[in-house]
């Protein structure tokens, strides 16, 4: 089970672009962290490097969003959902603390990372690049 990057995933924006093709990488690699048994040690550096980078990439985007004056709705609500982003990969961090290799934690990584990941890609972040082309 992996994310494998596509053009119907690209958003326009390079800078975006890049960043989540940087993002499928580190989720495909804890993935195969998991599959293949390693450390909790090391599990846990491949997802405390997720964290710091999704930190840096949702701040990138809404910057982004700033810059470009995107329409105050819109951005309310990406904000929101990069907010619930945070709560779901909170409910992953408390699920790695109890049992790193549980089904709950691997379904938890396909449902927060993977399914959230594709569809806010798709949508979300879409519209962002959809704004820029029309500016």
């Amino acid at each position: 089970m992996d994310i494998k990057w596509t053009d119907d995933l690209s958003v326009g924006v390079d800078s975006i672009d890049e960043q989540h093709k940087e993002l499928i990488g580190i989720i495909n690699n804890l993935l195969t962290a998991i599959e293949r048994n390693y450390a909790r040690d090391e599990i846990q550096e491949v997802i405390t490097f997720l964290k710091k980078y999704v930190e840096t990439h949702f701040a990138m985007e809404e910057a982004l969003m700033t810059r470009i004056k995107y329409p105050s709705g819109n951005f309310l609500e990406h904000e929101a959902q990069h907010t619930l982003f945070w709560e779901n990969f909170n409910e992953l961090l408390e699920l790695f603390k109890k049992d790193h290799r549980s089904p709950a934690m691997i379904n938890t990584i396909e449902i927060v990372l993977i399914q959230w990941f594709v569809n806010h890609i798709c949508k979300t972040d879409k519209a962002i690049g959809a704004f820029v082309k029309r500016r």
